[in-house]
């Protein structure tokens, strides 16, 4: 027994290199990380003390190491290392270098453990690395992950995690503005009520009856999360001088791809496999007769006030900017203007409320009969699930891999959208179909 619980600290201690090496990118996540630290040291503690007999000797030396690992923390706590941008890119780079390879011990260093379960994504806290390679620390004490020299997909370092999904931020309209909720499953539940969901009722004498006093229902809908896959060519041949340029590559490619494919989900998407803003049943369409050169301000004033006063103060424009240069420069009947004069420069709001300039939406030239341009609404509206985890994969079993020798990168990202309480609190701007 005594042997075995020194064999579980000796893992446990092993598990305390790995992620202090790998830099810190804030003081919240280093204040996060230290504090679990602590706790593990406690727990090998109250182990240690439970070891009795012939292993003493063994024991004494453990606990020498753990009072030594308590005051490097201590120190490291008070001062977190923190990565410059370019360290971050060049640890990026050599783990997806260490990936390709099939490089375990440098995945190890690095904090990319492997991903072996289809659903449920294997998590990286229960995946350690000892002299006999991953192991999960849940299964019994040296129960290995199987054949590690078929596997190939890994998951990116938490750490770095967030700072890849705050340049993906930077590429989205909409990431900073909707509602994200963490998920654990596939799916969960949301309660959504319409608006006088609780209803008041005055007593006015002793004793009085309490009547329809209770609440309308809340209705349930069901946020679900898929899987989003990417694949990025990539190079065959990796040499330490171009981790840098590699983990640059990852990030702007990454960030692009997947902040355009936030915006389409939360506003153009249809049934793709969620529904955006723009096609979502019950939303009130303001329509424009005679195409989009018909489009006036009070198309822009009537649109506003489809939405009630109570949701309309957190609402604003979304919008292409062609679309937005056209409608500020809409002219009075003395052929100025009406939301710009000349010498002024574009101003910051849209007949009183917020825009913001989506990329993705339709631009002025291409919006012919039938086509929905611009929605006015409450971006808290749409609900983010959010599933943590991004893996990479090596991945070469395409046509092109086959046809050309072309090697991929595929990453992996799961995400779930879901529109609530559109009607009347959502507007649509569209044309009107041909006739």
């Amino acid at each position: 027994m005594g042997k075995e619980l020194i064999a579980a600290v000796k893992l446990k201690l092993a598990s305390m290199q790995k992620i202090e090496a790998a830099g810190f990118t804030d003081q919240s996540k280093a204040a996060a990380y230290f504090q679990e630290k602590e706790i593990i040291l406690e727990d090998i503690v109250k182990t240690l003390e439970a070891v009795t007999g012939a292993q003493e000797q063994e024991t004494e030396a453990l606990k020498a190491t753990v009072k030594s690992l308590r005051d490097e923390l201590k120190n490291k706590a008070a001062n977190p290392r923190e990565l410059s941008r370019r360290e971050l890119k060049y640890r990026l780079g050599k783990a997806i270098a260490a990936a390709w390879n099939k490089d375990n011990a440098t995945l190890a260093e690095l904090v990319f453990t492997p991903n072996l379960k289809a659903d449920n994504w294997t998590n990286p806290r229960d995946v350690k690395w000892g002299d006999k390679g991953w192991n999960i620390e849940k299964a019994a004490l040296g129960t290995p992950m199987g054949n590690m020299s078929t596997n190939d997909q890994y998951l990116v370092n938490p750490i770095y995690e967030t700072e890849i999904m705050q340049d993906a931020a930077k590429q989205s309209v909409m990431m900073p503005l909707v509602r994200h909720r963490p998920m654990l499953g596939a799916s969960i539940f949301l309660p959504t009520r319409n608006r006088g969901g609780v209803e008041l009722h005055w007593l006015t004498a002793y004793g009085q009856q309490i009547t329809g006093s209770k609440p309308a229902g809340a209705e349930r809908v069901e946020l679900k999360a898929y899987t989003l896959a990417g694949f990025i060519p990539w190079y065959d041949e990796f040499e330490e001088d171009i981790f840098v340029d590699l983990g640059a590559m990852f990030l702007e490619e990454f960030a692009e791809a997947y902040g355009q494919e936030f915006d389409k989900q939360c506003l153009l998407a249809n049934a793709d496999p969620f529904t955006g803003a723009m096609k979502a049943a019950q939303i009130t369409n303001i329509t424009i007769t005679g195409g989009i050169n018909a489009l006036t301000w009070k198309h822009f004033r009537d649109a506003v006030y489809k939405v009630p006063a109570e949701e309309r103060k957190d609402c604003c424009w979304f919008l292409n900017e062609t679309v937005l240069n056209h409608a500020v420069n809409i002219e009075d009947s003395t052929g100025n203007p009406i939301w710009r004069r000349p010498t002024e420069a574009m101003p910051g709001i849209l007949d009183l409320y917020p825009y913001h300039e989506v990329s993705i939406l339709p631009q002025l030239a291409d919006i012919g009969a039938n086509t929905p341009f611009a929605v006015f609404m409450n971006p808290k509206r749409i609900q983010h699930g959010d599933r943590k985890g991004i893996e990479i994969k090596r991945f070469d079993g395409t046509t092109e891999s086959m046809e050309y020798g072309e090697l991929f990168l595929r990453f992996r990202k799961r995400d779930g959208f879901l529109v609530t309480r559109p009607k009347d609190n959502i507007v649509v701007m569209k044309t009107a179909p041909a006739s």
